[in-house]
């Protein structure tokens, strides 16, 4: 028997490279997908129960947020530096004055941020949000003036 007729032998040993290249991007994937840091949160009050009484001085003010990100109050379109001012105009009108945020489709996030954080500066405390389709049945005065 020669060297040539001996069946080769194969080195049992196993390469650690493909499981180490494996470890790694599994590595890199969960890095990429976690957040680092505390994610900001909107918080709102839900309300706890129905209301025993009604009160009489209650104001209920639109606030339109349109597809093109604009902002409009009352039917006039507002700036975002005079936000908060017109937020405190509206909580002076009534001892208890709720918010409603009508969004429009297509209409981006931040701009409700800007809205909902101009109406906890200037004190107001209910704010509600519809969409424009749903607004339509609690708010029957909605022109179209208003919406677009």
């Amino acid at each position: 028997m020669t060297i040539l007729d001996q069946p080769v032998r194969r080195s049992r040993k196993l390469s650690m490279t493909p499981m180490i290249d494996v470890v790694f991007l599994l590595l890199i994937f969960f890095m990429l997908i976690n957040t680092f840091g505390t994610p900001q949160v909107l918080r709102f009050a839900t309300p706890a129960g129905e209301r025993q009484s009604v009160e009489k001085d209650f104001n209920l003010s639109p606030v339109f947020i349109r597809a093109d990100n604009s902002i409009r109050i009352d039917g006039k379109t507002v700036p975002l530096d005079l936000l908060r001012t017109e937020m405190e105009k509206l909580k002076s009108q009534a001892a208890e004055v709720t918010l409603m945020i009508v969004v429009e489709p297509g209409a981006k996030n931040q701009a409700l941020i800007h809205v909902i954080e101009a109406a906890r500066s200037a004190g107001l405390k209910n704010i509600a949000m519809k969409k424009l389709e749903d607004a339509k049945a609690v708010l029957p005065s909605i022109s179209d003036g208003d919406s677009e």
